[in-house]
């Protein structure tokens, strides 16, 4: 019964989707105009992530336009792209083809996929990729041709382009060599097999390895400087929260179900197990030590469910399963279609009112310039003002530390003399060399953010 009600179940969120983006009023997230500022300027590596999402962007938005309905449409059709991937993972980890149809439908309803269908991220491009990979594993586990091998390369390749997540892969190979013995002499005996993998996967992601090295390998810094080790703060609660949000992530139902399942353990799910386990109790060293946000076990919860799903036979379970998961994906997008006052979604509320107020202000005094200090702020206000003839600019003075990519590609010139309006602090500009005048102004709710910014005319005399 459940596998005949799941296709259009599929099919009434997916519509439910589309009329909650037509009716909310949220906006993107910060990060969101970020990728989609990174598409407008193509390029080998950014700050902080490595370029395919932008790369992806740019080519959809050229088809489909950049509204923010298009937009957050591509969340979904990228899952369509994941789940067909876990069909045929499923598939070969020996499922038939009716239960591999229903395990990748499942897989859209778990509360992970609905919270992130609705969030243009790198995840999105990392999972896809991993799941792809994943598969090609398991097809050289049971044959070692060499197109497997050069497959699993470039998905290897292509995963790291979307995320530097992807090093877990390579670090739960390492473990699946060292801890499963007939998967050790697979190893061994194709050596050259891996290697092709290898030199597949480096030729792909060489020319992001030059663009970091042109760059001073700020991504390197950027990422020592979000482990953050240096503020460490032990919190055990910290990591059962992190353990929890898991749980809810993946559906608590198929997390019991799979646990006790009474299928018994073969080499499939032992590499599912593998290629889960390490990335989650990393994760969740991170939490306890300093912090960490829930999408970083993302990769982790792909295998995680295809294991869960092939070990759990409980048909109740089964069918609370998808009554718990369909309901949140349904609370979720009623709520967004209401843009519901919650906290949780405070991020992405008000914040075209907030770009569209400050920009009447400025434009009534004939100003062409503006100039944000905060990285998310200064997406935001480059995608809502897109349609509209204006310079953006990031305050930076030479020789100081690169803390984002806008201050690499539209830094403010120590030399300017138009007038402009600032998004931030005195302080933030107070390398220019030709004098000003400042004017504080108004500014609008921002409860967008934590960081109160004020605003100000800059008038050079």
């Amino acid at each position: 019964m459940l596998n005949k009600i799941l296709l259009p179940s599929v099919i009434i969120l997916l519509l439910l989707k589309i009329v909650a983006l037509n009716f909310t009023t949220f906006n993107l997230f910060g990060d969101e105009a970020q990728y989609w500022l990174w598409s407008k300027n193509i390029d080998f590596g950014y700050f902080s992530k490595p370029p395919f999402l932008s790369w992806i962007i740019r080519v959809y938005t050229e088809i489909l336009g950049s509204s923010f309905v298009s937009l957050k449409l591509l969340p979904s059709l990228v899952y369509l792209l994941i789940a067909w991937s876990i069909y045929n993972l499923l598939i070969n980890a020996g499922l038939n083809k009716k239960n591999s149809l229903a395990g990748c439908l499942i897989f859209l309803f778990i509360p992970a996929v609905s919270f992130s269908s609705f969030i243009i991220s790198t995840d999105l491009f990392l999972l896809l990729f991993w799941t792809l990979s994943l598969n090609q594993l398991i097809k050289i586990n049971i044959e070692q041709g060499l197109k497997n091998f050069m497959l699993l390369g470039i998905f290897l390749g292509l995963a790291f382009l979307s995320k530097y997540a992807a090093v877990y892969f390579v670090i739960c190979l390492i473990v699946l060599i060292l801890l499963d013995q007939r998967f050790r002499k697979v190893f061994l005996d194709n050596l050259s097999g891996f290697s092709l993998t290898f030199l597949s996967m480096f030729i792909i992601i060489v020319p992001n390895i030059i663009w970091n090295f042109n760059n001073d390998w700020i991504t390197l810094q950027h990422t020592s400087d979000n482990a953050n080790f240096a503020n460490i703060e032990i919190d055990f609660i910290r990591g059962l929260e992190f353990l929890f949000i898991q749980v809810l992530m993946l559906g608590p139902f198929i997390v019991l179900g799979g646990l006790f399942g009474s299928n018994k353990w073969d080499n499939i799910q032992k590499i599912f197990l593998i290629f889960s386990i390490p990335i989650i109790l990393i994760v969740l060293a991170e939490a306890i030590i300093v912090r960490a946000n829930a999408n970083w076990t993302a990769p982790a919860l792909v295998s995680l469910f295809a294991l869960l799903y092939i070990r759990i036979n409980n048909s109740f379970l089964k069918i609370a399963n998808f009554i718990f998961n369909f309901t949140v994906c349904f609370i979720l997008f009623i709520m967004i279609g209401m843009s519901y006052p919650s906290k949780i979604f405070d991020r992405i509320s008000g914040i075209n009112d907030y770009v569209l107020k400050i920009y009447s202000n400025s434009s009534n005094g004939g100003i062409k310039n503006i100039v944000v200090s905060d990285r998310l702020l200064f997406s935001s206000f480059n995608f809502e003002l897109r349609d509209r003839d204006i310079n953006f600019y990031m305050p930076h003075k030479e020789g100081d530390e690169i803390t984002n990519h806008f201050k690499i590609v539209s830094p403010l010139s120590k030399n300017i003399n138009e007038n402009f309006t600032l998004i931030g602090s005195p302080s933030d500009i107070n390398y220019l060399e030709n004098e000003y005048n400042l004017l504080k102004i108004n500014s609008p709710d921002q409860k967008f953010t934590k960081r109160k910014l004020d605003v100000y005319e800059v008038v050079f005399e």
